[in-house]
């Protein structure tokens, strides 16, 4: 009994103890979780005391960086956060401006259900990007000078600290100084670098280091990757086994990591989707990763080799016109940013040498004239800080995906740019001598005399048919056949054609259709006539896509139209000519596949019983047009999409171009001759006279590659 009374009376004791040890440990979690949902509050107002009152703005900027970071789910306090530490950046001035719009542009796409904070972020990106352009001095362009010719596709890229200049020719890769010993706008002795052979120079791409260059190469047959010492050496293979083919430029364009030991490049997913992804190789042979799903060209490292920036090619459409942006993906893989947002088509993106901005190139519509330069910060995870600012170039330049050549570390920017280029008609004698022009300086293709030799007509600038009297005179315009590349239906490019019917009253030429093929925008390409005096153009082939019609040409009575399309027989893929009536019909073919028709112009010869046509073996060959065996005429230099040929109105002599000449041989075959000009431009299209005394041909001058540099860039975009 007694041990029971005691074990009530400590009971009575330890019980009201333990209760209010519990209810005091209760006030005390009480008190610590009432104090850390306060925390967040109190690290703002330090953060505003040391912003307001004591003036320190870096420190401020860490303490809000550590209130975004600390309490991601108090919102309107990160979003407020956001707001002041963007008043710090722009407190502390125009160098820190960058900083201040990443701020504001954070609290716009990051935080968009705090409204009050949008708007105010919106009006601070608004106000902060007009006075920074408005401020800032323009850059300036200076062009260097050097004394040899840039071919076609000579690529090029400058060194990282701006002083060589790497290009391609002669199948070899070759450095120049940017600046020589006799002035600072002229260039250097070039030299060859050894082991090079069988490269292609567009695309190349130095490493951060500027100790290797990545260059493309290799045979018809199979392509490589090459990364060679700058200062010449072995060059190491990269067994890339992807399907780079489908284009020139764009699937090529390669970019080095700054270390050098791994490159990106654009590729096909795969023989079939025909889609182009960013893929990352390893130069000792290792690993090949693909980083983008969406599709991606022209790839570029970022300094740090952290990210890679590239363009998704134009598959999406606006308004019927491609549009394309900058993206941003890690370097190890990983969710894309969209880096820029504008009308046209984006293309040659590099980085800054800090890697906080962005340069690009952007054209509008189907243009492939690049006609500004837009520079855009981006955030360390690539997002944009705000719109790109656009600068416009000296000239337009003409279609180079690599007119962008490198970002150097004394803040200049290379560009590879075109002179400007023009078409003019001129007439030469048939035997050579002094050429005339006959049309105003402009864009003036493919002449066509009319019947009677009175007047030479010829496409002009958008799609119109132009003419002249022959001997020049003021220029005429009769009929649009087909708008510009951006419209519903232009004319086929190459390959269009203007064939003037034997009476004078009808053009042929092969016409674009766009058209919506499974959600996808494609083009179906045929052959159309329309009157010279005006109407609708009136389709009279039906070739199928993917195939299409070009080349069109009258046979020498008007009844029938040659062209030439692709077939497919037997599983084998040839180009072939075909003849269909005038007014549309049944076709049927003139060549087949062992007549190896190169993809080219075509002409009738006068008698209306042979067709001469360029050969995938090289040659000039006229075929009878009921059957046999062609005729090789000559050789031919450089065929490709644009050579034109044309029959002396007596069937004795064919004319051709070649390599920027024309070239007059006999239809019996022979050597050619070429015919004297004296003019300094390089000959395309061409027609003989009816009276067989004259040649009129279109002279193109202009479109040479020159080396410029961008320099005094903005403050904005100084290190």
């Amino acid at each position: 009994m007694r041990h029971e009374r005691s074990g009530m009376r400590l009971a009575k004791f330890f019980i009201p103890l333990a209760v209010a040890i519990g209810f005091a440990a209760a006030l005390v979690c009480a008190a610590s979780a009432l104090q850390n949902s306060s925390d967040h509050r109190v690290l703002f107002e330090k953060a505003k005391f040391t912003m307001e009152t004591k003036g320190d703005l870096k420190g401020a900027i860490e303490l809000f960086e550590e209130i975004i970071k600390k309490y991601p789910n108090e919102r309107d306090y990160a979003a407020k956060s956001l707001y002041l530490m963007g008043m710090c950046y722009e407190k502390l001035g125009e160098r820190q401006a960058q900083q201040a719009l990443l701020a504001f542009q954070r609290i716009v796409e990051d935080y968009p259900d705090q409204t009050d904070a949008v708007n105010m972020a919106k009006e601070k990106l608004a106000r902060l990007t007009a006075s920074l352009e408005k401020a800032l001095p323009r850059p300036t362009f200076r062009k260097i000078r050097i004394p040899f010719e840039l071919s076609e596709w000579s690529g090029g890229h400058l060194s990282p600290d701006g002083k060589t200049f790497a290009f391609g020719s002669e199948n070899h890769i070759w450095v120049v100084p940017v600046q020589g010993k006799v002035q600072p706008d002229l260039a250097g002795e070039p030299v060859m670098i050894q082991g090079t052979e069988d490269a292609w120079a567009y695309g190349m791409s130095w490493s951060g280091d500027g100790k290797w260059i990545a260059f493309n190469g290799g045979s018809n047959d199979s392509d490589f990757i090459y990364v060679t010492p700058a200062s010449g050496g072995t060059p190491r293979k990269i067994p890339v086994e992807k399907n780079r083919a489908g284009g020139v430029a764009t699937p090529y364009r390669l970019s080095l990591s700054p270390d050098g030991k791994s490159v990106a490049f654009c590729s096909f997913e795969s023989k079939e989707s025909k889609k182009n992804q960013i893929f990352v190789a390893s130069v000792d042979g290792g690993d090949l990763r693909q980083l983008t799903r969406d599709g991606g060209g022209q790839p570029c490292y970022s300094p740090d080799g952290s990210k890679i920036a590239y363009v998704i090619p134009p598959m999406n459409q606006e308004n019927n016109v491609p549009k394309n942006d900058v993206w941003v993906i890690p370097a190890t893989g990983g969710s894309p940013v969209k880096v820029s947002d504008l009308p046209g088509q984006a293309s040659s993106p590099i980085w800054s040498p800090d890697g906080k901005m962005i340069a690009f190139t952007r054209n509008e519509e189907w243009s492939s004239l690049k006609k500004e330069i837009c520079i855009v910060p981006a955030s360390e995870e690539g997002k944009p800080a705000t719109s790109p600012l656009q600068i416009k170039i000296p000239f337009e330049t003409q279609g180079t995906y690599d007119a962008l050549l490198g970002w150097t570390t004394d803040n200049k920017i290379g560009l590879l740019l075109n002179t400007p280029s023009l078409e003019v008609v001129y007439t030469v004698p048939a035997t050579g001598g002094m050429a005339l022009q006959v049309t105003p300086s402009g864009y003036a293709i493919h002449p066509q005399w009319a019947p009677d030799g009175k007047r030479i007509y010829f496409r002009w600038s958008e799609g119109s048919l132009g003419f002249v009297p022959s001997e020049g005179g003021k220029l005429g315009l009769h009929q649009s056949i087909g708008g510009g590349m951006h419209s519903d239906f232009f004319i086929s490019y190459p390959g269009g054609g203007n064939s003037l019917s034997p009476d004078g009253k009808t053009v042929v030429f092969s016409g674009a259709k766009r058209i919506s093929d499974k959600g996808k925008l494609g083009f179906d390409v045929n052959i159309y006539t329309v009157p010279v005096d005006g109407g609708e153009p009136t389709k009279i082939s039906n070739i199928e896509r993917p195939n299409q019609a070009r080349y069109p040409c009258w046979s020498p009575d008007g009844k029938w139209i040659a062209y030439q399309a692709g077939k497919v027989e037997e599983g084998k893929e040839y180009n072939a000519i075909f003849k269909v009536p005038a007014e549309g019909g049944t076709t049927s073919e003139i060549t087949a596949e062992p007549d190896k028709v190169e993809y080219a112009y075509i002409d009738w010869s006068p008698d209306g019983k042979s067709m001469a046509y360029f050969s995938k073996e090289g040659t000039l060959n006229v075929k009878a047009i009921d059957g046999g065996l062609p005729r090789v005429i000559c050789r031919v230099q450089d065929i490709d999409g644009h050579s034109d040929l044309s029959w002396s109105p007596d069937g004795q002599k064919i004319a051709f171009v070649s390599r920027g000449k024309i070239w007059v041989v006999s239809a019996e075959g022979g050597e050619p001759v070429a015919l004297k000009t004296d003019v300094d431009a390089r000959a395309d299209k061409l027609d003989w006279s009816p009276d067989g005394q004259k040649i009129a041909f279109t002279g193109s001058s202009g479109g040479e590659k020159e080396l410029w540099l961008m320099e005094d860039l903005l403050p904005l975009v100084k290190k």
